[in-house]
């Protein structure tokens, strides 16, 4: 039987104990209660309303809908979102 090869930059990201998900930077959404959303690793706002906020990711877009919608925070890497929450939607 083969011995199956791995990718070399694999076993680096292993080695040095990276999860896949921050190695390839995709979106990660953290939901917190129905009032709070984390959001990182997006590219940039496509939107700001009080009852919508969209967001471009690496694989596509990301809405957040509701009521009294904030962006708390930001940086180039991730936001904070606030509000009534009612519908997060990847499109």
């Amino acid at each position: 039987m083969k011995k199956k090869r791995r990718n070399p930059g694999a076993r680096v990201l292993e080695a040095m104990q990276i999860p896949p998900d921050l190695a390839r930077r995709d979106c990660i959404l953290t939901l917190c209660g129905g009032n709070e959303i984390y959001i990182e690793n997006y590219r940039h706002i496509l939107e700001y309303q009080e009852d919508e906020i969209r967001v471009l990711t690496k694989n596509g877009k990301v809405s957040v809908r509701g009521k009294r919608l904030a962006i708390i925070s930001y940086t180039s890497d991730d936001m904070y979102i606030t509000g009534q929450i009612q519908e997060i939607a990847i499109l």
